[in-house]
């Protein structure tokens, strides 16, 4: 598969946290937005699937709470479907989208965005053009930062859940970590790497100092 077409328009203001389950992106996308409050800028921290009435549907889903498909190939169509329609209401919703919050001049920061639907969600040629075809008027973040770190640790945090998803198994994750890498290829410099299974303190100053000197002074 190669790789996705993104749309041409970019959010400033927008940074999104990418990486395997278990990379620590929710962790460390509190963490900056903790040290951006600090530094007098106004934040909001949010992440996908939402808590809204079809994030949750699709939380329910991904747990194995809720079973409204006989195959994996129609599940993933499913979830393609509702995570394009949950992506919408996160953005464009007039109480608190991601775009009315940029236009009130907070910054947002998302754990997970459309990159993880092609990771995830498109394990074969006809999934991948179906999840292309349902996000690709979504507009892209300002910064990407994505956390690696080896399997090995991701599938080891992964069995301290005390629930789990089907996609945290160590097939699915090194199939997502394959993805990830050619999702992210063309978004070049836009895209920040980091790897996370050093100190978390460590990280996180790492993170926050890169992202806070790519915003540049006058916006944080």
């Amino acid at each position: 598969m190669d790789a996705p077409q993104f749309s041409s328009e970019i959010l400033p203001g927008f940074i999104v946290f990418e990486g395997l389950d278990g990379a620590g992106s929710s962790t460390q996308a509190a963490n900056l937005h903790r040290r951006l409050e600090t530094a007098g800028r106004r934040s909001i921290l949010t992440s996908e699937p939402t808590p809204g009435p079809i994030g949750t549907l699709i939380k329910q889903i991904m747990r194995g709470r809720l079973v409204s498909c006989s195959t994996r190939d129609e599940t993933e169509r499913q979830l393609a479907y509702l995570f394009a329609a949950d992506r919408h209401d996160h953005l464009y919703n007039d109480i608190d989208g991601v775009r009315k919050l940029l236009s009130d001049d907070f910054l947002v920061i998302s754990t997970r965005y459309h990159f993880s639907s092609f990771a995830y969600n498109a394990s074969n040629p006809s999934a991948f053009d179906l999840v292309e075809r349902l996000n690709r008027d979504f507009p892209l973040p300002e910064l990407v930062v994505y956390l690696t770190c080896p399997l090995e640790v991701s599938l080891a945090r992964l069995d301290k859940r005390d629930v789990r998803e089907f996609y945290e198994k160590e097939e699915e994750q090194r199939r997502v970590r394959e993805a990830y890498e050619r999702v992210l290829a063309p978004l070049g410099d836009r895209v920040l790497r980091f790897e996370s299974t050093g100190d978390p303190e460590e990280v996180a100053s790492l993170i926050q100092a890169t992202v806070l000197g790519r915003l540049g002074a006058g916006r944080c």
